[in-house]
């Protein structure tokens, strides 16, 4: 379990709403299970609706682990894969 920086994975708006944002994260190629991200410089704890994340060996997982200072832990079963991870967030 490592910590990545949110400034090694690229950050995206992907579909912003009227109130909302949804944020997409790409992962770097080196991302784990378990390995967190903290996106509290992107997405307020307390706004955070939901979050998923998409690998390519996992699938869909939803993202469980966010805590309140906005940590979030990657799901999945799979070392060494970048991953997607999709967060919706009240503005």
């Amino acid at each position: 379990m490592a910590a990545i920086l949110i400034s090694a994975c690229t950050v995206t708006v992907d579909a912003p709403l009227a109130g909302w944002n949804v944020l997409k994260i790409v992962t770097p190629a080196t991302a784990d299970d378990g390995d967190t991200i903290d996106i509290s410089s992107v997405a307020t704890s307390s706004k955070i609706v939901t979050a998923s994340c998409q690998g390519a060996t996992d699938g869909w997982d939803p993202v469980a682990a966010i805590t309140t200072a906005g940590v979030l832990t990657i799901p999945g079963a799979t070392d060494n894969e970048a991953r997607t991870i999709y967060v919706m967030s009240r503005l």
